[in-house]
């Protein structure tokens, strides 16, 4: 029950490592809302501002209106520069709720303190709603919110007005912290599971690379990945058949496993693909030919080094004259030579050469 409540208040009801998994995914929605939140008030406030330059109605509040200006264009230059500084999100999502309730706060107890408060209510109630954080974080902004305000209500509202706007206050603030944990609860839930989707339809299970439908839908994008040149590797274990058929299955997958790893330490697991039963394939972007090669004899000797065997093709490429279909076909075909040289010298592992030929 603990660990559950816990999880509710840190993490909306899910856990730490799917809400870490998720967590680019929050920013990047609260840095979109808080985007058009800026904007938005930005374009309201101003228009406002010009009223009071002309309506006498207005004029009091011209000040007020100013400082919104100015606050609203922070918020968005801050969401702008958010992109280069994650932390800069929450920076802007907490003072633009803090803001627009401390604005709230003193028009129910500066300016019509004999009236019972109706703006910070509001605020407090569908502010928490426009961005998603864990809910802890909006409990204790919206605690000290209601705190600061029943104080400032406390010293500047009559003592009947007092006593209604302390427990609105209170009941709305509650309200507020339910809805906000709620909105919360469904959004980050929705990440986490589009999360898990992505890497079932992207990952390989058994190996946790790139799967063969990652590999098709990144293959266009490489070309806008490297600056100069791409070097791309064909990789395909030798004996997997015969390993399954002699030790078992679960030897097998030790082995692909194993070899995955390998691939995964040489060229990085964004950058790293299985794309067949015993097929790998491996991009390396912006190295020389001879640091390719030097990274091929480290790969083939971490696989033989466990005593594992495997066939591997290379091709690399510059920037301007690079096609995708070539280079592909190339490091394969390179592999292909290399299988076929090694079945010619292990002639008592019975597998059909002509089937990799």
């Amino acid at each position: 029950m603990f660990e559950r409540a816990q999880n509710y208040i840190l993490y909306a009801d899910t856990d730490r490592d799917s809400y870490k998994q998720v967590k680019g995914r929050i920013e990047n929605a609260n840095r979109s809302m808080l985007l058009i939140f800026s904007a938005v008030g930005f374009v309201i406030i101003l228009v406002m501002f010009v009223f009071s330059l002309t309506i006498p109605e207005f004029s009091k509040t011209r000040d007020v209106y100013l400082i919104g200006v100015i606050f609203t264009f922070v918020l968005f230059v801050i969401g702008i520069v958010s992109r280069k500084i994650d932390v800069l999100v929450y920076v802007g999502i907490y003072a633009a709720i803090s803001g627009f309730l401390l604005y709230g706060i003193s028009i129910g107890t500066l300016t019509r303190p004999e009236e019972q408060t109706v703006t910070f209510m509001v605020m407090m109630v569908l502010l928490p709603l426009i961005f998603v954080d864990r809910p802890i974080r909006m409990f204790v902004i919206l605690a000290i919110h209601v705190a600061v305000f029943i104080v400032a209500a406390y010293f500047t509202k009559p003592p009947q007005i007092f006593s209604v706007d302390m427990i609105d206050a209170i009941i709305y603030g509650l309200l507020a912290m339910v809805g906000a944990s709620i909105v919360a609860r469904s959004k980050i839930k929705g990440f986490v599971l589009e999360n898990r989707l992505q890497v079932l339809s992207e990952k390989d299970q058994l190996t946790g690379l790139n799967n063969r439908n990652s590999y098709e839908w990144r293959l266009k994008e490489y070309p806008g990945l490297c600056s100069r040149r791409l070097g791309c590797v064909y990789i395909d274990v030798n004996g997997l058949h015969q390993l399954n058929n002699t030790k078992g299955h679960k030897a097998g997958d030790q082995m692909l496993q194993y070899v995955a790893g390998a691939v995964e330490n040489q060229f990085g697991k964004s950058d790293s693909y299985r794309i067949g039963g015993d097929e790998f394939v491996a991009f390396a972007k912006d190295i020389s030919e001879d640091e390719l090669i030097f990274k091929l004899k480290c790969l083939t000797d971490d696989i033989t080094g466990q005593k594992y065997t495997a066939a591997i093709g290379y091709d690399i490429q510059d920037k301007i004259n690079l096609d995708m279909d070539q280079i592909i076909i190339n490091a394969e075909k390179r592999m292909y030579d290399d299988k076929a040289l090694y079945y010619s010298k292990h002639k008592q592992i019975k597998e059909d050469v002509r089937d990799v030929q």
